[in-house]
């Protein structure tokens, strides 16, 4: 390991970290303005100008950007719903270094959205609390910071190394990084190494699931408490569902070594009446490419034979005897998230890389900690990818009310970002490509 000293964070950057996450740049797909997004994005990059980056790219990934495979159904609605929609949530890439090969290029790649609800800045001594402080705009502060320090402390690498860090939108909500990782990466804008500033505990994972999500909705009429046999009981339908979806698929998603969530079950709030229409949502993280037809197939397979195991338990009780009598017509599957590929990669020198810089690698997958991230869009051949960054998802409260940040901890990875970049330069220079 080299070097391995933090670099203290100055007012300046203090200042421009608690502005930053004070930006309200919650996720449209979570209810926010993705003109805050754009506001976000504007002051990463007039603070990264200020520190000598050059701006490479600022710009929203065109239309046609949606129409490739694996969009999530929610960002196809949302950009149809709002003909800015992509236009407001712009990507930025900035860089130090000349102009280099693949192979002698680094990228760092952070979210600048979050989820909601936005929660202000606010500091407790040395502990930044605040929305998008660990997850993810605290540990893409930390990198400019890092980043900058190495060709500070080594101007002489600019000639051979070139690091780019993006800055992207549409990491949460269930949007999969399809208009901000994903149109970068197809863009061109790839790297021998990629490193995700994602909270891992400044551990390199270079596994990371992907997910799919379907919906099971009943689509019938609504009854009254007075006649509760007239309607298509969607409640009863989707409460047993998910029990019997729990069972059924749960063995055989954990035979994959995959993680079922089923959740988002709704039909209504009131007490005296029957509703016919309703949703369940399931969800399935996995690991591998091979798992996911499987898991597709499975779910289809056993949404075919629900009719049948749901006549068998509730063949004789008049409230469902509509819903049997109509199933085939109200009950039904669709995809709201399918075709994501999960992130699994390894290289013995980008290892080593790492591991000169403070950032080990980990088996995320056999300890549990891998997640997912729009990291999965970025593996291809000559690169090698990994999420890495300060503090920890849970023990940061990430996606909680409790969310926070130790400066300690983001001065310490900028120091190792800054190790990184000078370890990465070496290894290109001396050894060749990776």
């Amino acid at each position: 390991m080299i070097g391995g000293r933090p670099i203290p964070f100055t007012d300046d950057d203090r200042r421009l970290l608690t502005d930053f996450v004070a930006v309200p740049s919650v996720s449209p797909l979570e209810g926010g303005d993705p003109a805050e997004c754009e506001r976000a994005q504007d002051l990463f990059q007039s603070a990264a100008s200020k520190r000598g980056f050059q701006v490479v790219l600022h710009a929203a990934a065109p239309a046609a950007a949606l129409q490739a495979y694996g969009v999530p159904a929610q960002v196809l609605a949302a950009a149809e719903a709002d003909p800015e929609f992509l236009r407001r949530q712009p990507s930025v890439v900035i860089g130090l270094g000349d102009p280099a090969t693949v192979d002698r290029t680094l990228i760092f790649n952070f979210h600048a959205d979050t989820v909601g609800p936005h929660i202000p800045p606010k500091w407790i001594q040395d502990r930044l609390h605040a929305r998008g402080a660990a997850d993810d705009k605290g540990p893409g502060v930390a990198a400019l910071i890092g980043v900058a320090a190495a060709y500070a402390d080594r101007p002489e690498i600019a000639r051979t190394t070139r690091v780019l860090i993006a800055s992207v939108p549409g990491e949460e909500g269930g949007a999969m990084g399809v208009f901000g990782t994903r149109w970068l990466v197809d863009s061109g804008f790839v790297g021998r190494l990629m490193v995700f500033a994602e909270p891992t505990g400044m551990r390199s994972l270079d596994a990371c699931s992907a997910t799919m999500t379907a919906a099971i909705r009943v689509a019938g009429v609504d009854a009254t408490d007075d006649h509760p046999t007239d309607g298509h009981n969607a409640t009863v339908v989707l409460g047993w569902m998910a029990s019997w979806l729990a069972r059924r698929l749960g063995p055989i998603v954990s035979a994959q070594g995959a993680k079922l969530t089923i959740a988002g079950l709704h039909t209504g709030h009131q007490h005296n009446r029957v509703y016919g229409t309703g949703e369940l949502k399931v969800n399935i993280a996995y690991y591998t490419a091979a798992a996911a037809p499987v898991l597709e197939d499975a779910l289809v397979c056993l949404i075919s034979q629900a009719r049948e195991a749901f006549r068998d338990d509730h063949g004789d009780l008049a409230i469902v005897r509509r819903v049997l009598e109509d199933w085939d017509q109200i009950v039904g599957l669709v995809w709201l998230k399918r075709g994501i590929p999960p992130l699994a990669n390894e290289d013995a020198a980008g290892r080593e890389v790492l591991a000169i810089a403070g950032l080990p690698w980990a088996d995320g997958i056999a300890d549990g900690s891998a997640f997912t991230c729009d990291a999965v869009w970025a593996g291809g051949s000559g690169r090698y990818v990994v999420a890495c960054g300060p503090g920890r998802l849970d023990d940061n409260g990430a996606h909680t009310p409790d969310e926070w940040i130790d400066l300690r901890d983001l001065e310490a990875y900028a120091g190792r970002v800054r190790d990184l970049v000078h370890a990465f330069a070496d290894w290109t220079s001396v050894k060749g490509p990776m």
